[in-house]
């Protein structure tokens, strides 16, 4: 699982202690309960060493009604807001690693029958890889005056 969305998910749970479904939401879903589907992305151009992609994350609440769903989307979205839209990154074994997700955009929505989602954008930058070469130690520069 992507770093940044298994640190979503760590945010989300601390606000909202509930299951949480990852592969697939089952026919007799427990509730409350919150599905984590994968993030999607797409790529764009950032630097000469680095490229950019934009994730999107839609998480489904279920809860015993919309409108149930919906307000605990809306404590979970105002608690990231108040935060300053940062989640704090963690490596695999869920510690703290010192680093952010900034989030572009937190938004609710009402869903279906007792459902509502919360969709998430944030961007991440990735250095391009790069041949291994060889440091220049030394320069030997031979010229000729001319008289």
């Amino acid at each position: 699982m992507n770093p940044e969305v298994m640190s979503i998910r760590s945010a989300f749970h601390q606000l909202f202690p509930v299951l949480l479904y990852e592969d697939e939401v089952p026919e007799e879903l427990q509730v409350p309960s919150m599905y984590f589907p994968p993030a999607f992305a797409f790529d764009g151009k950032d630097t000469l060493s680095t490229f950019m992609k934009t994730y999107s994350l839609s998480v489904k609440l279920f809860h015993e009604s919309t409108q149930q769903a919906h307000a605990e989307a809306e404590l979970i979205a105002d608690a990231i807001r108040a935060r300053r839209l940062l989640v704090p990154l963690l490596d695999p074994e869920g510690a703290h690693t010192g680093e952010y997700v900034r989030l572009n955009r937190i938004e609710s929505r009402q869903g279906s029958s007792g459902m509502a989602l919360i969709i998430l954008t944030w961007d991440s930058r990735y250095f391009y890889e790069r041949e291994e070469v060889q440091p220049l130690n030394k320069v030997t520069i031979e010229s000729e005056v001319k008289l």
